[in-house]
């Protein structure tokens, strides 16, 4: 994947992107590039596409998603040069691939309703600067069904509170939003859209397939709030050298655990709280043993929110309003999944197990080491260049931006 001679976005290109919340570069495909793309994403429908209830050609929208792109030959697309350098004048970062998706809607298929994609509680959606990478392969128009955007929709969320460590963000109010315009996509044009820009696909009178890349892609230094999508090695191995470190996180692993470093800052000094796990004789975050949530989020896996605040309540009695992904630990079973939440004023909140105890981030090298995977994960929470946002779990979405 190299740059050299790419296009990339020219100065208009990048206002217009925030200004309006979408850019557009025509003709980054050939025909025949974007048929061919066609022709896999028609053939992955028929017998690798997810829901698994829905059988080619049934009225539906069928999805080639996540770990699938080893299974395909669709993985070079996500890397393609011109691709990837708009997506970065975009994010004005290096970009990580956080959802590699190809829809395949069937005629009949109804379309979608007027929405964003920037959802906390899935691992696709709930960085803080991240931007969909839209390629029809076919036309987008009112015969195969309109792409459409809300110019300016992506200004109706602001952050609260700009300085904070971790960001929050207001509600969109939908009775503002401008009337939705076709960008008249064509196959093999691309869409760089933000991640809070209003969108909706309404239905076509086509008899054939509407196919489209739906890539999303997050700046480096904004992980998902819910956690990355965990890439297999296949993934990984289907992209070329320098196309690998559009993948983030990978692992031929489960993730197993779920833990909390919890932090309580307090006169200039924050505290982490542990519990002593008896039977293996060492300090340890709250959590344990994790399970997927699967209502509302499909085939994108890899968030643990809510299972993390039901062991927290569960260990502590402690409610945990949202909490923000820091990284993944290898463990003798599998993965370990580690949040990040914090409050001053939970020094003083009763706990319901006498095992827990607050100390410094010295304390903790000295019960277990700077390379212990707690101690790197003090050191990841604070790092100044990370932009966080607040992760939920699915059952708390209808509170914020459903």
């Amino acid at each position: 994947m190299t740059t050299t001679n790419t296009p990339i976005l020219n100065d208009q290109q990048i206002a217009d992107f925030h200004e309006n919340g979408y850019a557009i570069v025509r003709n980054v495909l050939s025909p025949d590039e974007a048929d061919e793309y066609r022709r896999v994403v028609r053939e992955q429908a028929q017998c690798n596409s997810y829901p698994d209830s829905l059988k080619y050609p049934e009225p539906g929208k069928y999805t080639i998603a996540g770990n699938k792109m080893a299974e395909s030959s669709l993985a070079s697309i996500a890397e393609h040069p011109t691709v990837v350098n708009a997506v970065e004048c975009a994010l004005g970062q290096p970009a990580h691939l956080t959802a590699f998706v190809a829809y395949l809607r069937s005629p009949g298929d109804r379309g979608s309703g007027g929405h964003c994609d920037y959802k906390r509680w899935r691992p696709v959606g709930s960085s803080m600067n991240w931007v969909f990478a839209i390629i029809p392969l076919t036309d987008f128009d009112e015969v195969y069904g309109p792409f459409m955007v809300s110019p300016g929709s992506h200004k109706l969320v602001q952050v609260i509170d700009e300085e904070a460590h971790i960001l929050d963000l207001t509600r969109p109010d939908a009775k503002q939003l401008a009337p939705f315009i076709d960008p008249e996509l064509k196959a093999g044009d691309l869409l760089i859209t933000n991640q809070h820009t209003w969108h909706r696909a309404p239905a076509g009178t086509a008899t054939d397939d509407r196919c489209g890349i739906f890539h999303k892609y997050c700046a480096i230094n904004a992980p998902p709030a819910a956690g990355y999508y965990p890439y297999n090695p296949a993934a990984l191995g289907s992209l070329s050298n320098t196309g690998k470190r559009l993948i983030p996180v990978c692992f031929d692993k489960p993730i197993t655990t779920t833990r909390l470093l919890i932090e309580c800052p307090s006169d200039g000094e924050s505290k982490y709280l542990l519990h002593h796990d008896s039977e293996n004789d060492r300090w340890e975050l709250p959590g344990g043993a994790g399970w997927e949530e699967e209502e509302g989020v499909g085939w994108d896996i890899g968030a643990r929110i809510a299972s993390l605040q039901d062991l927290t309540e569960t260990q502590l009695g402690l409610e945990v309003p949202w909490m923000s992904y820091i990284e993944d630990a290898e463990d003798s079973d599998g993965i370990c999944r580690v949040y990040g939440y914090s409050d001053g004023a939970l020094g003083s909140k009763p706990l319901t197990d006498g095992r827990y105890d607050w100390v410094s981030k010295d304390r903790v090298e000295q019960l277990l080491g700077d390379d212990d995977y707690i101690s790197r994960a003090i050191h990841t929470w604070h790092r100044d260049d990370i932009i966080r946002g607040k992760g939920k779990a699915v059952r708390q979405s209808k509170e914020q931006f459903d």
